[in-house]
């Protein structure tokens, strides 16, 4: 991985774990009923193929100029973070 992707892995990371320790603490939800948590399965499935995403792009051997390109086109940048 070259020192461009550092920064774009890490925060999908820290957005999937934030996720994670949110879903963790959630009370218990109805299967179905619950829309909030329900947001939470939808959230935590768009960062896992954004982070798969990432690995293909890696794996590909992109350089900064795709990891630019990579934090434009995802919804989890925004402009100021791209």
């Amino acid at each position: 991985m070259t020192d461009a992707w550092g920064p774009v892995r890490a925060r999908l990371e820290g957005i999937r774990k934030t996720l994670q320790a949110e879903m963790t603490a959630y009370p218990m939800p109805i299967t179905g009923c619950d829309a909030q948590y329900n947001h939470m399965l939808e959230q935590r499935d768009a960062i896992l193929r954004e982070i798969g995403r990432l690995e293909d792009a890696v794996k590909a051997g992109g350089g900064e100029e795709e990891a630019a390109q990579f934090m434009r086109a995802s919804a989890f940048f925004d402009d100021a973070a791209a």
